[in-house]
């Protein structure tokens, strides 16, 4: 340590101990008084002088190398953040061009948003979105992506609303198997799975079978696509299968969704619930 700092003293200073240097064989040269001496050691002087600068040049400042890498180290943050940036950009492009293809699909008004904010309570997953009633969106409506069902809309103010996903006990959606035309409910286990209820052991359901909601369902479009089925067991001390979808879309995952702007056919809903005597 002592020694480096030594060094970083004579870097620093070397001009100005060099010029002592000379200035004091200087005056000793002067008192001999003899040309031929002084002209040739004036000659030896200049070439050690440049010889010693030369040298000293190659050796590394230890100062200017710790200042050049905390500068390179903040070029290489800067960078890494564009790069990051850039590829989020590149994503959002991505899925912002494919929700753009949805009103080619469904043929229903759709409205698009941003998710500004995830909430969980309890086992229960919610979205905030970024429109609201302002954005004629209201109570009940159908949130999804470009790859499928993502909730409803729960509450609306002016300019946000609140989605309830079907990541949620409680949510328990119609849906179907169509390539073999079977029927089910889809709920969320409250921890790592959607589930598909209700049918028989008896029935025969194959593997990776896409699930979409069906028309039975009081609160969602049919046809909407959830998942695909990722594996199918034996439901404990039930006559029924367990089957786990993988969904289409994750809950936590998201960052633009498309509201159907279209509310459940209340007709509909009214009648069911007079007919089970249901209120809300």
């Amino acid at each position: 340590m002592f020694f480096q700092r030594l060094y970083q003293l004579f870097v620093q200073f070397r001009d100005f101990i060099i010029f002592i240097l000379l200035v004091i064989i200087s005056l000793s040269l002067i008192s001999i008084g003899d040309i031929s001496a002084i002209s040739g050691f004036r000659a030896f002087v200049v070439g050690t002088i440049g010889w010693i600068n030369d040298k000293v040049m190659f050796i590394p400042n230890i100062s200017a190398l710790r200042n050049e890498n905390q500068t390179l180290r903040e070029l290489n943050l800067e960078l890494s953040n564009e790069v990051t940036a850039n590829y989020i950009a590149q994503k959002e492009n991505e899925n912002l061009r494919k929700l753009m293809e949805l009103p080619k699909k469904i043929l229903k008004p759709i409205e698009f948003a941003d998710v500004v904010g995830y909430q969980k309570i309890g086992n229960k997953n919610y979205l905030i979105i970024n429109k609201g009633y302002a954005d004629s969106l209201d109570f009940g409506m159908t949130v999804r992506t470009d790859a499928g069902l993502l909730g409803t809309i729960a509450m609306v103010s002016r300019r946000y609303s609140i989605v309830e996903t079907i990541f949620n006990p409680d949510v328990k959606i119609s849906a179907k198997v169509p390539a073999q035309n079977i029927l089910g409910i889809v709920v969320w286990d409250g921890e790592h799975s959607l589930l598909l209820q209700n049918i028989p052991r008896t029935v025969k359901v194959n593997l990776w079978e896409e699930v979409v909601t069906s028309n039975f369902s009081s609160r969602f479009p049919a046809d909407v696509p959830i998942g695909k089925i990722r594996s199918i067991s034996v439901e404990p001390g039930t006559l029924f299968h367990r089957i786990e979808i993988e969904p289409y879309v994750m809950f936590n995952q998201v960052g633009q969704v498309a509201i159907i702007k279209e509310l459940p056919d209340s007709a509909k809903i009214n009648l069911i619930k007079r007919f089970f005597k249901v209120s809300e």
